[in-house]
């Protein structure tokens, strides 16, 4: 397994700099993202700001040319920062086009504002604390390639009933269960944001986007309510490694609060409820084979 898929650890972001420099020496392969409608795009704040362009960085030493990188920042984390970061505007200034949003709605940013806007785009997103390995972009193509249909990602859980029947997902269970490889799209299966998720056109239904409801039954999980439009929408998930991997985390992943609300504590338990009791007929697509 390739040194870039590790267990998480905590690195300084002078290593990560250098590591990233090391990896910019390196001949950079072509690997043609395709028709030239692919957005990468990330959402990221105020306590994060100042280290995201290490993220920023990794993306953009893929072994893939002809894609747009999106930053999303709220109109009130730009106000009061001022003036965007010096190794910010550096990649600003080789193309990295940073768009300010009126609502801020947190972790959702970094799809709801590019599908909008451009519906008709190939979207994958990225997390602002992660270091991507050079083939990550590449293999989230491969895998679209295989499965067009599919939304395809490099981690996600198999969803679990906390016991058989009992229409409640447990999303503890889901995490921590030995699960089997993944060989074959799955409608169970539930992408996690972190590892990035490739997002075709048409793969999510409009629900999507309706920021009322999301932000009344699942805040602060995107994760949950985009599968629940991918399941409304009848679009299947990919996971393009046979486990679970983790990518190198920048310093910025020491900031999570809810990492705390959502997995360690019940809350994705209680949102899970809320969409499929708001929306019951997802349950038996859930399970579907």
């Amino acid at each position: 397994m390739s040194s870039y898929y590790r267990q998480k650890r905590k690195i300084s972001s002078s290593v990560l700099s250098s590591y990233l420099h090391v990896l910019n020496l390196t001949r950079r392969q072509q690997h043609d993202s395709g028709d030239g409608h692919l957005i990468v795009s990330l959402t990221t704040h105020l306590p994060r700001i100042r280290d995201v362009y290490l993220t920023i960085e990794s993306i953009l030493l893929q072994q893939v040319q002809g894609f747009e990188i999106h930053l999303y920042i709220s109109d009130q984390d730009m106000e009061a920062l001022g003036q965007l970061p010096a190794t910010l505007q550096r990649q600003v200034d080789r193309g990295v086009k940073v768009v300010t949003t009126v609502r801020d709605h947190r972790s959702y940013d970094k799809l709801v504002h590019a599908l909008k806007a451009r519906p008709e785009a190939t979207i994958v997103t990225a997390d602002d604390d992660v270091i991507y390995p050079r083939d990550w972009l590449g293999r989230l193509l491969d895998g679209a390639r295989q499965y067009p249909d599919c939304i395809v990602c490099h981690r996600g859980h198999l969803l679990r009933e906390s016991t058989p029947g009992s229409g409640h997902i447990c999303y503890q269970t889901s995490r921590s269960s030995v699960q089997e490889p993944i060989s074959r799209p799955l409608f169970n299966l539930m992408p996690t944001g972190n590892g990035g998720v490739l997002y075709p056109p048409g793969s999510l239904d409009p629900m999507a986007l309706d920021h009322d409801a999301f932000e009344s039954l699942a805040p602060n999980a995107d994760d949950i309510w985009f599968k629940m439009a991918s399941l409304k929408r009848g679009t299947r998930c990919f996971r393009v490694n046979p486990y679970n991997v983790n990518f190198l985390p920048t310093r910025a992943a020491n900031h999570q609060p809810l990492h705390k609300e959502n997995v360690k504590g019940d809350g994705n338990n209680q949102k899970f409820d809320n969409c499929l009791k708001s929306y019951p007929e997802l349950m038996p697509k859930l399970l579907a084979s």
